[in-house]
C-alpha cells in the first residue's frame, strides 16, 4: 500500500545528500556503524496494511488469526505490534545483534519524511517501490509482489474497466495511494472518491455509495480473512491490473546499509527463515510471496 509523494516531500528529498544520510556517523561509516554504536535498529512503520503491520487490538487479532508464535513486539509508544514486516524487522535486528525499536507514524505519508529526518534507519511497512519515491529514497530488493484490483458488487452492471470509465462510475479509493493514482489516470472519466481508510472504501461499496473500489489485493484479502466485508465483492475482469513490489526504504547515499539489507533478504530466503516467517500469514498470502 503505497501513498503518492506530496510536492513538499519531493522538495525535502531533493535537498538530501549522502552527507545527510551519514550525519549520524561522524566517522562517515553510515547507518551500519550507527546501529552498532547504539545497539538499536530503529524501524519506521505505519500500522494500516495487515498482515504486514498491525498495532494495538488489530495486532492481537492478527496474531490470533495467524497463530503467531513469535515474541510479541511493542512500539516506542507502547502499543503492541505484529505482522510480516514486524517479524522481518525482528530477524534483521537479531542478525545485527541489536535491539529492535519500532517507531509508528500517524499517517502513511509521514513514513518517508520521518526517514529523511533521521527518526529511524529504515522503513519496513508494506511500501511499494516507485520511480517517484526512488527520487528521494533508496529501495532494497523487493520481497513481496501485490497489485491493484477493481472490486464491484456481483450484481453490478460493469464487466470491464472500459465499461466503468464509459459510465463515469463512482469509484472509491484510499486517499494518497497508488490506487488513487491509478483511478485518476487509467480510469479517466470516473468520479473518484478518495477516502481516509480501507474500511471506509469497503463501506462505501457495501452501502452502494460507489460503483466500485480500487484497492490493493492484500487489503482486499485482509478484509476477507477478517470478515470485514458485509457484501461479497468480485474482482473486475478477475485479475489484478498492476504489479506492485514491496521493498524496504533507506536514505540515499548509504550503500553499505542498503547492501546489508539486500544480503539479509537473500540469506534469509536461502536459509528458509524468510519462508518460515511468511508461512505464518498463508491465510493472506496463499501463493503470492
Amino acid at each position: 500500500m503505497r501513498a503518492s509523494l506530496p510536492a513538499l516531500l519531493l522538495l525535502l528529498g531533493a535537498a538530501m545528500t549522502p552527507a545527510t544520510a551519514r550525519a549520524e556517523a561522524p566517522d562517515g561509516s553510515g547507518t551500519l556503524a550507527a546501529i552498532a554504536r547504539r545497539g538499536v535498529l530503529r524501524v519506521g512503520m505505519y500500522p494500516s496494511l495487515a498482515p504486514f503491520v498491525a498495532a494495538g487490538a488489530d495486532a492481537d487479532e492478527l496474531r490470533r488469526l495467524s497463530h503467531a508464535a513469535s515474541p510479541l513486539q511493542h512500539a516506542t509508544d507502547g502499543r503492541a505490534v505484529a505482522g510480516f514486516d514486524v517479524d522481518l524487522a525482528a530477524a534483521a535486528a537479531h542478525a545485527l545483534d541489536a535491539r529492535l525499536e519500532i517507531v509508528l507514524v500517524a499517517r502513511f505519508d509521514d513514513l518517508l519524511p520521518g526517514l529523511a529526518a533521521g527518526r529511524y534507519d529504515v522503513v519496513m511497512s508494506g511500501l511499494t517501490r516507485t520511480l517517484a519515491r526512488a527520487r528521494t529514497v533508496a529501495f532494497s530488493d523487493p520481497y513481496f509482489a501485490s497489485g491493484l484490483q477493481v472490486l464491484t458488487r456481483p450484481n453490478a452492471r460493469f464487466a470491464t474497466l472500459a465499461s466503468l470509465a464509459a459510465a463515469h462510475a463512482a469509484v472509491a479509493v484510499r486517499a494518497g495511494t497508488t490506487a488513487e493514482s491509478f483511478a485518476r489516470t487509467t480510469l479517466a472519466g470516473v468520479t473518484v472518491r478518495a477516502l481516509a481508510t480501507d474500511a471506509a472504501v469497503f463501506a462505501a461499496v457495501d452501502r452502494g455509495d460507489t460503483d466500485a473500489a480500487v484497492i490493493d489485493y492484500i487489503s482486499a484479502r485482509d478484509a476477507e480473512v477478517r470478515g470485514r466485508v458485509r457484501a461479497p465483492l468480485q474482482a473486475l475482469e478477475d485479475r489484478r491490473f498492476t504489479v506492485e513490489h514491496f521493498a524496504f526504504a533507506v536514505r540515499q547515499g548509504d550503500g553499505d546499509w542498503l547492501g546489508w539489507l539486500n544480503l539479509m533478504l537473500r540469506e534469509s530466503k536461502a536459509s528458509g527463515e524468510f519462508h518460515a516467517i511468511a508461512a505464518r500469514y498463508n491465510a493472506w498470502f496463499r501463493s503470492e510471496r
